[in-house]
């Protein structure tokens, strides 16, 4: 089967000089910290995406992350029964718009996550998310000869 999909144009003269606001996708799916997991799981479906914001519950300020790996876990560990404030990756980690893809893909390294979400410009509020799929992307874009920086070109 062929996928389809479109690719953004970086033009950007290295991968070092890419930042978050250029590859991140805008607007976050999110749901409440007690949502039920066939929830969640419905939300990823409809949508067509691997990772879920789940907002902060009741006297706390803390975002979460509830991926299809996390609901791949929580099946094969008999949890469904769980939340996604229960599930959700901890902690989460945060980028800003301005900051480079390079710290955001150091970032997913670092915590062994797949998804860092972006606060909007001082604020705490989550307005784009960054996969590992967008680094895929914008690498696959430097990939022409001549165009990667910073490392091996083989």
């Amino acid at each position: 089967m062929t996928t389809a999909y479109t690719q953004r144009r970086h033009s950007c003269a290295s991968l070092d000089s890419i930042r978050v606001a250029d590859t991140m996708h805008r607007g976050v799916v999110t749901c409440k910290a007690d949502a039920k997991l066939c929830t969640v799981a419905r939300l990823l479906a409809a949508h067509r995406i691997h990772a879920v914001v789940v907002t902060p519950g009741e006297g706390s300020e803390d975002w979460g992350v509830v991926s299809d790996l996390d609901l791949a876990a929580a099946l094969s560990e008999g949890s469904l029964g769980a939340t996604a404030g229960q599930i959700a990756s901890a902690p989460s980690i945060f980028v800003t718009p301005d900051e480079t893809l390079t710290r955001a893909a150091q970032l997913m390294r670092e915590y062994d996550t797949h998804h860092v979400v972006v606060l909007g410009r001082g604020s705490s509020r989550p307005v784009g998310i960054v996969s590992t799929l967008d680094i895929a992307d914008v690498i696959a874009d430097f990939s022409q000869p001549g165009t990667l920086s910073g490392g091996d070109e083989r």
